[in-house]
């Protein structure tokens, strides 16, 4: 298994190399194939922070509250040196983006770091010629994370066909098809369009370069109106599309790549998350944002028929624990949503591994 990572900032790191550098210690020798979050930081200026302080003082004289304690010149110098930190990150985040130059700082950064592979941009014939010759110079590997309905991104990669065709034994491209619930007939006519195009450009060459197919099943909305037991959709998709290509498999790893906003201002339905070797199971309670439930869900879960087919990993083992009533493991609050998709990741890829 190869992980794709998206790095974004460590700690109080000025650049992504930071970031790097920590994972390739939690890595050990294993590789990863590595992409960057383009968002830069957000920073508040000296006047936004003493204007912010000044409306809190506000509000507290108006309840009647004692003033609370000035910043010491410390406390101050110490806000100046966090925030100049903050701004060299967002300037190494814009260079990395820059539209003539980004993708090829991006490409030669990683490069250097050999265990990783970079996600390599899509953008232009010539930013793919660019990026592959640091590739071939450096002796490394790269990767294309190819969306088939995102038509710029496509076109751009099959114009630089010639380019790849030389480089492919150097190659991984993913096809990722992202959320396939509900949409399996588009994605797997979308996947068998865009790999007859790589297998037709390439022709023999294609068997020099690795390819995987990605995609995701776990539903993004509220889990409250889905049926409890919900196929993972993507093992179907794979073994259908790869009777025809030789093609890998890869996941989100039961985490789905976006959150809405709108149901989590709405609050949020406790349940736990049983990965099965080709299906979720799910026991949800509809008391809205009610932590103690979680209690409840997982003995409800510990004591359901499907629990013989858990997968013996440290995602089970919280289950188990929490279904004992203990909320806290190990300084960590299973209270929220957010705090259970570790448990449920932890799950999927316990199962993916035992069924390779």
């Amino acid at each position: 298994m190869v992980p794709i990572v998206t790095l974004t900032r460590y700690a109080k790191g000025e650049t992504l190399l930071e970031t790097a550098t920590v994972l390739l210690e939690d890595l050990g020798s294993r590789p990863a194939i590595v992409d960057f979050d383009p968002e830069p930081k957000p920073t508040t200026s000296v006047e936004e922070a003493t204007e912010r302080r000044r409306r809190r003082e506000i509000t507290r004289a108006a309840a009647g509250q004692k003033a609370g304690r000035p910043r010491s010149e410390k406390e101050l110098a110490n806000d100046e040196k966090n925030r100049k930190k903050t701004e060299a990150f967002n300037r190494h985040i814009i260079e990395l983006t820059d539209p003539t130059h980004g993708a090829v700082r991006w490409v030669d950064m990683i490069s250097d770091l050999p265990q990783l592979i970079p996600v390599l941009r899509a953008t232009s014939s010539e930013q793919i010629s660019s990026q592959l010759e640091i590739v071939k110079r450096k002796g490394t590997r790269g990767a294309f994370r190819i969306k088939p309905g995102d038509a710029g991104q496509v076109a751009a990669f099959f114009q630089a066909v010639r380019y790849i065709r030389e480089s492919a034994g150097s190659l991984l491209v993913i096809v990722d098809v992202e959320d396939i619930r509900g949409r399996f007939r588009a994605a797997s006519a979308a996947s068998t369009d865009f790999l007859s195009r790589l297998y037709e450009g390439l022709g023999d060459d294609v068997d020099r370069l690795e390819t995987v197919l990605l995609s995701n099943s776990f539903p993004k909305t509220s889990l409250k109106d889905m049926p409890r037991r919900l196929e993972i959709e993507e093992l179907g998709l794979h073994r259908e599309i790869s009777k025809t290509f030789s093609v890998g498999y890869g996941d989100y790893m039961s985490i789905p790549p976006r959150t809405s906003s709108i149901v989590a201002a709405n609050g949020w339905f406790p349940h736990v998350d049983l990965v099965a070797s080709n299906a979720w199971h799910i026991c949800l309670y509809e008391n809205n944002s009610d932590q103690t439930k979680y209690v409840a869900a997982a003995k409800d879960t510990t004591e359901s028929d499907q629990w013989a087919s858990r997968a013996d990993c440290w995602g089970t083992s919280i289950i188990e624990r929490v279904a004992e009533g203990d909320l806290t493991i190990d300084g960590k609050k299973f209270t929220t949503p957010t705090a259970w998709l570790s448990v449920r990741a932890n799950q999927h890829i316990t199962q993916m591994a035992l069924s390779r």
